[in-house]
């Protein structure tokens, strides 16, 4: 292993589960340099969830949508502004967790001189490699991408990588999600989030409204909806099966502190399902064209429903054969019966 560094670049643009699944490693990384300053490179819509990680120094806010789309001269002139922020600090590592050409850029021009990266066999744009002085390519792609994201740092001779997210969720989030708490009309409740970036990745809202419906007549559970912004019309369609569920139109922090008290948390590979796992919080995930084995949640204790279909693992984000998310009701109740069973049993 190296002494120790002076100023480590970590980068991980987005999106917020991918963050969450780089979070282990690179705390991992700070605990191995403790002496070192971490910096993180993130999109600004994310920023917030590496802002509240006690492991990292230095946020730096990348805009690159705004760079790209914004007038040539604008974001010219904001991308530079933002390289020379970076390349005063002198990096002495950068390690690129987007695996994106963008994200290898943006390592070679802060400056850096040891870069690392993953090798062809794990990039989603193989040009990338180039721009790294290391890469790691010995890891199955199927390997759960918390683990793939430990395989960068152990290039440097970080060994032990627990499976930990030290977020300091600020007290004001803490008292927002009581104060939401106790305005409901039960002590009990399970958030269920239905929206996803891709469409392949949603289980139908109806679907989610039943589901709503049976918790709450069946089981005395209160049905709380997260969604968040372009996504009113899935709350609006649940509503209309089950007119009591409780909307929850909170901020990241205020979902995650929400969700250190919920029973369990029912959605598909998204970013909220992500969270509500870094937090501890049991979870019923939904799983279609992602593999469980790489994205799914990380307690073993947690329940994944996931077909074994031929087009598994396939990750399309448009599909005209859409099985893979065909879950019945009844299947996803049972498994929170399961879940939350499994939590009374174990405390876990």
């Amino acid at each position: 292993m190296t002494d120790g560094y002076t100023n480590i670049l970590v980068i991980k643009l987005s999106a917020l589960g991918d963050i969450i699944h780089a979070i282990p490693a690179v705390s991992a990384l700070k605990r191995s340099f403790p002496d070192s300053r971490l910096h993180w490179c993130v999109e600004a819509h994310c920023a917030v969830l590496v802002e509240h990680l006690t492991c990292v120094d230095r946020v730096h806010l990348a805009h690159t949508r705004t760079w790209r789309r914004g007038r040539r001269w604008t974001g010219r002139q904001g991308m530079r502004r933002f390289l020379a922020d970076m390349r005063a600090f002198d990096f002495d590592l950068a390690i690129d967790f987007q695996g994106l050409l963008k994200s290898a850029v943006l390592a070679r021009l802060s400056g850096c001189r040891e870069r690392i990266g993953w090798d062809r066999s794990l990039l989603r744009e193989p040009l990338a490699r180039h721009l790294y002085t290391r890469t790691v390519g010995d890891v199955a792609f199927e390997t759960h991408m918390i683990d793939q994201c430990a395989a960068l740092v152990q290039a440097v001779g970080v060994a032990a990588i627990p499976r930990e997210f030290p977020f300091r969720l600020p007290e004001p989030a803490l008292a927002a999600a009581d104060t939401f708490r106790r305005r409901l009309p039960r002590e009990d409740f399970v958030l269920l989030n239905p929206g996803a970036g891709w469409p392949t990745k949603r289980w139908p809202a109806e679907r989610f409204g039943e589901l709503a419906r049976r918790l709450e007549q069946e089981l005395d559970i209160t049905p709380v909806i997260t969604y968040g912004p372009g996504e009113e019309t899935l709350l609006a369609e649940i509503r209309a099966l089950c007119p009591d569920v409780v909307p929850a139109p909170l901020g990241l922090m205020e979902f995650m502190a929400l969700c250190l008290q919920a029973r369990c948390f029912v959605g598909g590979d998204t970013g909220p399902l992500h969270m509500a796992s870094a937090v501890g919080t049991p979870a019923v995930a939904l799983f279609g064209p992602s593999l469980p084995s790489r994205n799914g949640p990380f307690a073993a204790t947690d329940l994944v429903l996931w077909r074994d279909l031929p087009c598994a693992g396939s990750y399309r984000r448009q599909c005209d054969d859409w099985r893979c998310m065909d879950f019945t009701v009844d299947e996803v109740l049972a498994a929170v019966v399961q879940r939350i069973q499994r939590r009374e049993c174990s405390g876990n």
